[in-house]
């Protein structure tokens, strides 16, 4: 069961840090760069005027995030945005510096 339990996490955390490499980079560029920030309930969001392609990595990235959220917060029996919150801080820990996160009250910061 431990063993079940820990694969699990670690499909999740894959799946939330980068299992498709195409769509990280780009929303490691588009975080680089200032358009896309991350926030406080483990989604991200345009910051600055994004382009359509910025808001299809929004889109695809939040749509990825959900799911897995969703998830683990059934398997935990918690709820989901006691989980994105969780993984917030984890994004925010492994982020490169420079990087926009927007707080619980609605502020940017950059890290």
């Amino acid at each position: 069961m431990i063993r079940r339990a820990t694969l699990i996490t670690a499909l999740l955390l894959i799946a939330v840090f980068g299992a498709v490499p195409a769509m990280a980079a780009d929303l490691d560029a588009l975080r680089a760069s200032g358009v896309i920030a991350e926030r406080y309930d483990g989604f991200v969001e345009i910051r600055e005027s994004g382009s359509a392609e910025a808001r299809r990595v929004v889109e695809e990235v939040n749509a990825k995030r959900r799911e897995i959220y969703k998830e683990r917060a059934e398997a935990q029996d918690v709820p989901v945005d006691q989980v994105g919150r969780v993984y917030a801080k984890q994004i925010l820990e492994r982020v490169s510096e420079g990087v926009w996160f927007r707080t619980p009250d609605g502020e940017y910061v950059q890290k």
